[in-house]
């Protein structure tokens, strides 16, 4: 036996060597370099959960990239610092596009992140009820964000179709924006267009819906991240790896609520739970929030519509302002 010993403490000196190269001598991996991306948001609001998602979920990171998001405090702004390039992606209304290429500027919508007029006319006066027939807008001071902003083009659009008169039948009353409640306690306006989670906020407060845009239009291109035509062509790589996050995070709102609450609550720490819960399921059961990234042209179309018959647009985009080529239906990107 004991002549077996020295063979067997050579063997054991062998293993730990062959160990200690393979374990504990490998090089140090240095860690994946993140690409940096800034996205501007016209606000940090609830509507833009999926922005929020792709981020806080971790969907941004696992595509290689370490966004930063910016609030710009507007959709012109947003805008404004994508067209500077101090952004190279801004969430905001998706009309600019349009608006930004009649001026001479190229961008591109890459995804829908609102797919709905996400705006309920909500009211403290008990002698309104509820209507659906935009007539019901007579006689009254309607409270909307600034022109040119959606919500204001389609107040006008809606008080056209009833054959209604601005500023004389029916009124706009332009606020600016988280100041919508407020006109209506100043008694300034009658009905204030509002979105999540002030209109939850109204419905606690004994208040309520007495119109649903979301109803009255369906469909409709509301909230965009948008690009320059420039980064499409000489990154799209770039491009696609932020369409992926979205895509994850818009199936994970649908298929996480209890999670995409707790990111809702992060973001926005001074909305109470039950209202984020409230406002949440609005948003989703509505349609409001997208369950793809692929961009509904009808949707789109429709905006476009609206902003030349009220004005804004001299006429439709020679070209296609939207990219769906980075778009994509499946549940998993990878």
């Amino acid at each position: 036996m004991k002549r077996y010993i020295p063979f067997i403490s050579i063997l054991a000196i062998i293993l730990v060597v062959v160990a200690y190269f393979l374990f504990f001598n490998k090089p140090v991996e240095k860690p994946k370099e993140l690409t940096k991306v800034t996205v501007s948001q016209a606000f940090q609001h609830l509507l833009y959960i999926g922005l929020y998602v792709a981020k806080d979920a971790g969907f941004f990171e696992e595509q290689g990239l370490d966004v930063k998001i910016e609030t710009a405090g507007g959709d012109a702004q947003t805008f404004a610092a994508l067209t500077s390039g101090n952004a190279q992606f801004c969430q905001g209304d998706p009309a600019f596009v349009a608006i930004g290429y009649e001026q001479g500027w190229e961008g591109r919508v890459v995804v829908m992140a609102v797919d709905r007029v996400a705006i309920w006319g909500v009211t403290f006066d008990k002698n309104i009820q509820p209507f659906t027939d935009p007539i019901g807008f007579k006689n009254k001071t309607v409270a909307t964000y600034p022109n040119p902003n959606t919500s204001y083009v389609v107040q006008k659009q809606l008080v056209q179709q009833a054959g209604l008169i601005l500023d004389k039948n029916s009124k706009i009353l332009q606020v600016q924006f988280g100041t919508e409640l407020a006109a209506l306690q100043n008694k300034q306006a009658d009905i204030a267009q509002t979105i999540e989670p002030n209109v939850s906020q109204v419905e606690l407060q004994a208040g309520k819906v007495v119109f649903s845009y979301p109803e009255a239009y369906g469909p409709l291109a509301f909230t965009g991240l948008m690009t320059s035509k420039k980064l499409i062509e000489e990154n799209p790589a770039l491009v696609q790896k932020v369409v992926n996050a979205y895509e994850k995070a818009f199936n994970y709102i649908q298929t996480n609520f209890d999670s995409t609450v707790i990111i809702a609550k992060k973001e926005l720490p001074n909305l109470e739970e039950k209202i984020i819960r409230k406002a949440l399921h609005r948003l989703i059961d509505s349609g409001c929030i997208p369950k793809h990234t692929k961009i509904n042209e009808e949707s789109w179309n429709k905006l476009l519509q609206i902003r030349v018959d009220v004005g804004d647009l001299k006429s439709y985009p020679k070209v296609n302002l939207l990219d769906n080529s980075f778009a994509t239906e499946s549940e998993v990107v990878k």
